[in-house]
């Protein structure tokens, strides 16, 4: 057992070798703007419409799904469509960050084995990826809202905080499971089922009104539930509760700063579980 100020002192400098690698990572924003790219162009290689399938398919399944549960929760179709559209695009944001990140090492193995790579550039190139799928994905949802949801005003603007803290929050759970994943690999088929069962007990198209008083608990208690509803809230003008934000923000910057030694301490051994 490491004496208290050693074991003080090897966690500082974790956390540090963390941070490190995120600046890292950051200055070589080339780099993974051209892993991702890259990775975008193989996925839809000799595609006539490339990622415009994506959109199209997204169109799709957010129209039969908005028309669907108008008619099982007796909704009106105008209040429902964009309320599960804005919602089902942002949990494929959220699951397609978490899924990637389950082979995020391993499949980009090459990188490390033949120079030095900060690890969060792969996270960073993930991400990237996403994002782009996500601002193609949301356009229709957002034609919805403002065709036949209720009109944008400065409170919808409290979507982007939103946005912002669903993706840090993104950024270090998709860098811990990576490394997870990568250490010991039954661990990517855990993640994949928890998110599919997950979307079920998010509110992505079902209210969190919906609920019985006592199963409210659950709204709160679930992580996943925070990030959709601080950036899809405000473009509904649904108020988001003040205890919401709190939890969105400890979520995102209080998860970063503890990841911060894990992935300090871990970082360096990836080579050798590649």
């Amino acid at each position: 057992m490491l004496p208290p100020k050693l074991g003080v002192t090897k966690l500082v400098r974790s956390f540090w070798a963390g941070a490190r690698d995120i600046h890292d990572g950051l200055a070589a924003w080339r780099l993974w703007y051209l892993i991702g790219s890259a990775e975008m162009r193989r996925r839809y290689a000799r595609s006539k419409l490339g990622p415009l399938w994506v959109m199209v398919s997204s169109g799709i399944l957010i129209a039969t799904l908005g028309f669907m549960w108008s008619v099982l929760w007796r909704q009106p179709l105008a209040e429902m469509l964009p309320y599960v559209g804005i919602g089902l695009i942002t949990w494929q944001l959220i699951s397609g960050v978490l899924s990637d990140a389950t082979t995020a090492f391993p499949t980009n193995s090459h990188y490390f084995l033949n120079q030095y790579l900060a690890a969060s550039s792969i996270i960073f190139s993930l991400i990237y990826r996403n994002g782009i799928i996500f601002l193609m994905n949301i356009l229709f949802p957002m034609l919805i809202v403002l065709c036949v949801g209720e009109p944008l005003t400065a409170y919808s603007l409290l979507a982007i905080p939103g946005f912002v803290l669903l993706a840090v929050t993104c950024f270090w759970s998709a860098f811990v499971t990576a490394i997870l994943c990568a250490r010991f690999r039954d661990v990517s088929q855990i993640v994949i089922s928890i998110l599919q069962v997950a979307m079920y007990i998010t509110p992505v198209v079902w209210k969190p009104e919906q609920l019985p008083g006592a199963s409210r608990l659950l709204f709160y208690l679930n992580p996943f539930s925070v990030g959709v509803t601080v950036f899809r809230d405000p473009l509904l003008g649904r108020t988001v509760p003040l205890e919401m934000w709190a939890l969105a923000i400890v979520l995102a910057f209080v998860g970063l700063l503890l990841s911060l030694p894990f992935i300090g301490r871990y970082r360096r051994r990836l080579i050798y579980w590649l």
